[in-house]
């Protein structure tokens, strides 16, 4: 079981173990790491949405119900703005245990301003893997991974790629590429989820661009001096729908 493997697993159903779960912990201290992390953090979560029901809940629910029809249900907003606040108090909480943890974030919003953010922790999260891989890969198997989204290169990917795969992106999936930029290595992904117009970001160090293709968007990441944007003009004229 190669890391990225161990790490989904984990991440999906942290209490779960089988044979080959519990083989890849004891082999690997950063392994078993991961997951004393991954446990602690479900159980801190659990416990930030272990919220005490009042004892008398019901009965505020009846009396202001009652109320609200003698008095032209001017009530109600008041018990719409305890349970707002209460649910506003319970996501603070979950947000600062998750901010507590150097992994990564595990709930993705899906805007746009957001595709940025998930490729930069899923560039983060598995650096220290894919750094390590030089998998020499050529134009063919690129092409042959990019079928599910329904594209192909329309001649020789101009850079040397160390690494391709399909990966999880958010809710939807991706095709996950690092190749040789002009500065660093860049990290590609071509995911299945719509952007509505260009943009460049930057941050933790690094910069990056999304690109709309279709109904697909094609994100580069890249260190801070790197110009993906350059890059990235020359990768889409490349890409073309599959006749």
């Amino acid at each position: 079981m190669d890391d990225l493997e161990f790490r989904r697993r984990i991440m999906s159903d942290p209490k779960y173990r089988d044979s080959k779960l519990t083989a890849a912990i004891k082999e690997s201290e950063t392994n078993s790491k991961f997951a004393d992390e991954i446990l602690d953090l479900d159980s801190k979560i659990a416990k930030a949405m272990s919220v005490d029901v009042p004892v008398d809940l019901a009965d505020r629910i009846l009396f202001n119900q009652s109320s609200a029809e003698k008095e032209d249900k001017i009530v109600r907003p008041n018990f719409a703005k305890r349970a707002m606040a209460m649910a506003a108090s319970v996501a603070f909480v979950v947000g600062l245990l998750v901010g507590q943890v150097n992994w990564g974030n595990l709930i993705v919003p899906p805007a746009q301003a957001n595709i940025a953010d998930t490729a930069i922790k899923h560039v983060l999260d598995e650096k220290p893997f894919v750094d390590k891989l030089d998998e020499q890969v050529q134009s063919s198997q690129i092409n042959a991974k990019m079928i599910p989204f329904a594209y192909q290169l329309s001649e020789r990917f101009p850079y040397h790629v160390y690494y391709l795969n399909h990966c999880g992106f958010g809710k939807s999936n991706a095709l996950h590429m690092v190749f040789q930029g002009e500065v660093g290595k860049v990290t590609l992904f071509l995911a299945g989820v719509a952007s509505a117009k260009a943009e460049d970001f930057v941050q933790d160090e690094m910069s990056g661009v999304i690109e709309p293709i279709g109904n697909t968007s094609m994100i580069l990441v890249g260190d801070k001096g790197e110009n993906v944007s350059k890059i990235a003009d020359q990768i889409v004229k490349i890409i073309k729908p599959m006749i």
